[in-house]
């Protein structure tokens, strides 16, 4: 057999001391990787941890997240103009005519309240689907803060049948497209029906400014105090008056100021931050 030559042993075993040597800084650097990723920080305010997870970025990230509490104001304002557009005005004699209150009538006014009706219910479903993502993630176990949303989809789903029989108004009555096919008694019920149902629905966002109460008052404080006392103090005169008196619609004409001064202070503060 032949023999290796002297020292070829040791030039074979070189290269694996050399591997060995290469492959221990990839090995600390993986380590320094694997350290970094672990250090990582959770904030318990779903708001703040969204906001924190570009670094040095944070007002970009929140900016404008409380902007679909503007819906809420837009669904008010329009619901209100199109009550009070659609609204004759007719004296107390001519209120009493009976049917022949129809002849002092005009179309135009349901026309245009039929179309501002359909605009501000728009807004309220658009504005309850925000107070529904808000609760799930700044108050997910408070039944207070997932009746919000509800009650504003509530006056939106009974707005749809008296927006709509104001359009059924403007379509009947003299000078409409449809005149003549509706008989006159048929038109007086729905004057009639009209004279207090455009406001009723505004009972589920009673509702609503009852929850929002809660929240502001409640052990938690989900919602600023202000809002907790704008909420009673347009919540309790229609409650008064449909106690000791059954008005019923006195709530349509108090919970659209409250919606408008709510979702101000939802848009532009830092409570209605939590949904996009």
């Amino acid at each position: 057999m032949e023999r290796a030559p002297p020292g070829s042993h040791v030039a074979s075993k070189a290269p694996s001391r050399s591997c060995s040597c290469r492959n221990e800084p990839a090995m600390h650097e993986g380590q320094h990787a694997m350290t970094a990723t672990t250090t990582t920080t959770v904030h318990p305010d779903p708001a703040i941890a969204a906001a924190s997870d570009v670094e040095g970025e944070p007002t970009r990230r929140t900016a404008g997240r409380g902007r679909w509490a503007l819906a809420g104001a837009a669904g008010a304002i329009a619901a209100f103009a199109s009550i009070g557009v659609s609204m004759p005005t007719l004296t107390e004699e001519q209120a009493s005519q009976g049917v022949d209150v129809i002849d002092e009538l005009d179309r135009s006014g349901y026309h245009l309240g039929f179309v501002l009706g359909l605009v501000g219910i728009a807004c309220l479903l658009v504005a309850a689907q925000g107070w529904r993502r808000w609760a799930e993630e700044r108050a997910p176990d408070s039944t207070a803060a997932r009746l919000v949303g509800q009650g504003l989809a509530t006056t939106a789903t009974v707005n749809i049948a008296f927006v709509c029989l104001m359009g059924s108004m403007a379509l009947y009555l003299p000078g409409g497209p449809d005149e003549g096919w509706l008989s006159r008694e048929a038109i007086f019920t729905n004057f009639t029906l009209l004279d207090f149902g455009a406001l009723l629905g505004w009972w589920g966002a009673a509702l609503s400014a009852g929850s929002v109460a809660v929240l502001a008052f409640g052990r938690r404080k989900v919602l600023p105090r202000w809002m907790g006392v704008v909420s009673v103090v347009l919540l309790v005169p229609p409650l008064a008056m449909a106690a000791a008196m059954g008005l019923p619609g006195f709530v349509g004409f108090a919970m659209p100021i409250w919606l408008v001064a709510i979702s101000l202070g939802m848009a532009f503060g830092t409570a209605g931050r939590a949904a996009a």
